[in-house]
């Protein structure tokens, strides 16, 4: 069983405010993408990982392996594939040029840059859990009170125990998340599981972990120090 992991940092980072993308922002002295390479690449399970960037980040993605050292030159490291202006574009991206491999993935973990700290114990949740599902995605539970707001209309939603909120890496049976984005139309799907539920795929979900942030701002930068510290 072959697995693969596309990494997707092609986005620009416009939200976060700052002309370097956050997936190349320094995070205690290590490019935040240098991270969950450095974690797939020692995953024994994962046999290939497809990066996907933008094209005008060629010199901040080669400083990123080079700041890896040996691990930045590993055979799983796959040449980078262009993404597009969209997220699921840019995943599109990375599932053709795996599905060109002499030997395509048979599953594969889509995950996202920004989400430097995500540990093994959550890829081997998701990896366990594919064997039995189609797709399968790391979650964890809205422990706030939870509000719904539009045009100053608020309304508890007080079925807090059934919202669940979504991390990466997400996984899926390789054949049937490429046939899902070949026929996806809604450029805008923010989440892969979307697509699978969209196309009928059986999902389940796993535990993730509070460690596994995602960067949005530079707060969420101070919080992954800490982590790591």
């Amino acid at each position: 069983m072959k697995t693969a992991v596309i990494v997707v940092a092609a986005g620009k980072g416009i939200r976060f405010g700052s002309h370097i993308p956050k997936q190349f922002l320094c995070l205690n002295e290590k490019p935040v993408l240098s991270y969950s390479l450095k974690t797939f690449v020692n995953h024994q399970e994962v046999h290939s990982i497809q990066p996907v960037i933008n094209g005008k980040h060629n010199e901040l993605y080669w400083n990123t392996l080079n700041s890896l050292g040996k691990l930045g030159k590993s055979e799983k490291i796959l040449s980078p594939a262009i993404g597009g202006q969209e997220r699921s574009l840019s995943v599109k991206s990375g599932l053709l040029s795996l599905s060109k491999l002499k030997e395509p993935p048979d599953q594969v973990l889509i995950h996202d840059a920004a989400r430097p700290l995500v540990s093994r114990e959550v890829i081997d949740r998701v990896l366990q859990k594919l064997s039995d599902y189609d797709a399968v995605f790391p979650v964890l539970p809205m422990v706030d009170a939870v509000w719904k707001v539009e045009k100053d209309q608020y309304e508890l939603l007080k079925d807090r125990d059934l919202l669940f909120r979504a991390q990466t890496p997400q996984g899926f049976k390789f054949s049937l998340i490429l046939e899902a984005h070949l026929e996806n139309n809604d450029y805008w799907a923010l989440d892969d599981t979307y697509l699978a539920t969209n196309k009928g795929m059986s999902v389940n979900h796993v535990k993730g972990c509070e460690t596994n942030l995602k960067i949005t701002n530079v707060e969420d930068l101070v919080r992954a120090e800490r982590f790591i510290e």
